[in-house]
C-alpha cells in the first residue's frame, strides 16, 4: 500500500475509490486530479503490479489480488462465461474475453476490499474519469436514493450509499449467470445485436428491475452542476467544433480563470458545471490537458463573460511527446 501524507483536513466519511487492470497511462492525471480535488479525503486505487506505478505519491494503492480468494469470488467464476454477439469486438489489454469478465469481477473486488476497510458508503467512478472538484459536499443530493448511475442511467457508478448494496448486486450476477434461461435469452437478443455483448450494464438493468432499488442520475443538472456521463456523450450539449479522435463529437468546454470546467446545454444556453469528466474513448494528451483544471472549489460564475473557450485539438508539442512516448514503449519491447 502507498501512503498519502494527511493534510491536516478532516476526512471525507466516503472514500472515492478507482479500480483497474493493466497499464494505462491516463491513470497518472486520474490520479493527479483527484488528490488535487479532494486533498485531505482517502483516494483508493484497487491495481495490480503492471499500474501500480501510477498510484505512487497521489493515491492508496491496494494489489487487486488480495482480496480475489473470497469464496463469492470462487463461486462467481464458476459459473461465469462469455456472452457476446459474434461481431463483438472490444480492444482492451489481455483480450474481450478477459475485459468481459474483469467488469462483472471488479464488483466482487469491491465488496470484498469494503469489508475487509470496514468501508460502507464511497464513491466510485470509471477509471478514465477526472474528478474535477471535492467531493464531499456532493453528498447530499443523493441522501434520498440507494446509490447514482451513469452511462446513460445503466450502469452504477458515482455515489454508493452502501456495501450492502453492492453484495445484493454480486448476488443478482451470480444469479444471472446460473439461470441457463436468461442466458440464453441473451444470447438470442445478441443475434440481432451482433456487435454487443452480456456485460455488468446489463446485469445491472436486471437488478434494477428486479429489487426496485433507488437511484438517480448523476448526470441530472443540479443547481448548475452534473456529472459527466462521458465527453463523447454531447446530446444534451453544445458540440465542439474540434474534431477528435475518428470525428467522434464531444462537448464544446469552456473554463473559469478561477478553476472548473464547463458545458453549455443545446437547448437554452445555460451553463453546467461538469463536476467530473469522463474521458472513455478519448485520447491521452486530452486527458492530460483537462486534468489541469480541477479546482476544490472554484467560485461560481453569474454569467459566461468570465470564461474562456477550451481548445480540444492535439498541439504540434503533444504530437511530438506522443511520438517520443511511442517510441519508447517500443523500445523497452
Amino acid at each position: 500500500m502507498t501512503n498519502i501524507p494527511s493534510s491536516g483536513q478532516s476526512i471525507s466519511a466516503a472514500p472515492i475509490l478507482f479500480i483497474h487492470y493493466g497499464p494505462a497511462e491516463y491513470l497518472r492525471w486520474t490520479f493527479d486530479c483527484a488528490a488535487r480535488t479532494n486533498r485531505g479525503g482517502r483516494i483508493i486505487f484497487l491495481g495490480d503490479e503492471s499500474n501500480r506505478r501510477f498510484a505512487r505519491g497521489q493515491v492508496e494503492f491496494f494489489s487487486s489480488e488480495r482480496f480475489s480468494k473470497s469464496e463469492k469470488i470462487a463461486r462467481f467464476e464458476s459459473v461465469f462465461q462469455v456472452v457476446q454477439g459474434e461481431r463483438h469486438r472490444y480492444k482492451k489489454h489481455g483480450g474481450v474475453e478477459v475485459w468481459l469478465k474483469f467488469v462483472f469481477l471488479r464488483w466482487f473486488l469491491i465488496e470484498e476490499f469494503l469489508r475487509v476497510e470496514g468501508i460502507d458508503a464511497f464513491w466510485t467512478f470509471d477509471s478514465d474519469t477526472l474528478i474535477l472538484t471535492k467531493l464531499a459536499s456532493r453528498e447530499e443530493r443523493f441522501a434520498d436514493v440507494e446509490a447514482s448511475t451513469q452511462c446513460r442511467g445503466r450502469c452504477l457508478n458515482g455515489w454508493v450509499g452502501s456495501r450492502r448494496l453492492v453484495e445484493r448486486y454480486t448476488d443478482c450476477i451470480i444469479e444471472l449467470f446460473s439461470d441457463p434461461a436468461y442466458l440464453s435469452n441473451q444470447r438470442e437478443r445478441l443475434k440481432t445485436q451482433s456487435g454487443l455483448s452480456f456485460n455488468e450494464m446489463d446485469a445491472f438493468a436486471e437488478f434494477q428491475a428486479r429489487e426496485k432499488i433507488r437511484t438517480r442520475r448523476a448526470a441530472d443538472v443540479i443547481d448548475g452542476e452534473a456529472f459527466d456521463d462521458a465527453l463523447a456523450f454531447s446530446e444534451d450539449y453544445q458540440v465542439s467544433p474540434d474534431q477528435i479522435v475518428a470525428r467522434l463529437e464531444v462537448k464544446r468546454l469552456w473554463a473559469s480563470p478561477a478553476g472548473g470546467l464547463f458545458a453549455r446545454l443545446r437547448e437554452s444556453g445555460a451553463l453546467v458545471r461538469l463536476l467530473t469528466c469522463n474521458m472513455s474513448w478519448m485520447p491521452d494528451y486530452l486527458t492530460r490537458r483537462l486534468s489541469r483544471y480541477g479546482r476544490r472549489s472554484p467560485g461560481r460564475l453569474s454569467d459566461g463573460t468570465q470564461l474562456r473557450e477550451v481548445s480540444l485539438k492535439e498541439t504540434g508539442m503533444e504530437k511530438l511527446r506522443r511520438s517520443i512516448v511511442s517510441k519508447a514503449r517500443n523500445w523497452r519491447v
